[in-house]
């Protein structure tokens, strides 16, 4: 309970974020995703999404190292190292298990699909991986763990949490997954920064109690 209290903004900002999808899910066809957002395809907005869409693959563990170094010094590796392991062994599980088809795949019989605008040098994926969405998992157990050690900084939380749901986007408006798969992909991204950040609190007590400061 404290730890929801100490990390209300968050939370309020990311359950609005589930619920406004869970609306689109009750409401809308699975795929109409696709045909809403092609009204607004543009060349400025696929730029802009084939790049924020890399914040969901390496690039954002490079990013939460530089910024929790300077709080966790040498330990912000050893957290980044756990979550650079969790996410894709909990996002490869989920696939395999899931084995939901991509769009492309999904649409490959139905001829609206075809004329659907694609972004020039994106490769949309076949097969059926796309539920959750890793890319979104990924970017929400990082920017939520940048979040959760964000020292209650409103600011800061909502950067976190607009970059993540950026990538979020960018995976629908690239046509490589659907909205179901982004709204469990944040999900769990979101419960895996939960246990990263237990886990670190828990040795970070033992730590305290051997008279080690964990954030010297």
């Amino acid at each position: 309970m404290e730890f929801l209290k100490n990390n209300r903004f968050f939370f309020t900002f990311f359950a609005f974020w589930q619920v406004v999808l869970l609306i689109y899910l009750f409401f809308f066809p699975k795929g109409q995703e696709f045909l809403i957002l092609d009204r607004f395809h543009h060349g400025y907005l696929d730029v802009f999404f084939k790049s924020i869409t890399f914040l969901g693959d390496w690039p954002a563990y490079i990013f939460a190292l530089a910024v929790l170094f300077p709080k966790l010094k040498d330990k912000a590796f050893y957290v980044v190292l756990l979550l650079s392991i969790l996410v894709p062994i909990t996002s490869y599980i989920s696939k395999v298990n899931f084995k939901q088809p991509r769009p492309v795949h999904y649409f490959q019989d139905k001829p609206v699909f075809n004329d659907l605008q694609k972004v020039d040098g994106v490769v949309l994926h076949t097969g059926f991986s796309s539920f959750p969405s890793g890319h979104t998992m990924s970017a929400f157990a990082v920017f939520s763990l940048l979040a959760f050690f964000a020292n209650h900084s409103k600011r800061q939380i909502f950067l976190f949490v607009s970059l993540a749901i950026l990538v979020a986007a960018s995976r629908v408006y690239l046509i490589q997954h659907f909205v179901e798969d982004v709204w469990m992909g944040s999900l769990l991204g979101v419960m895996l920064a939960y246990l990263i950040f237990q886990i670190f609190y828990v040795f970070s007590t033992t730590s305290k109690q051997n008279g080690e400061s964990v954030l010297q």
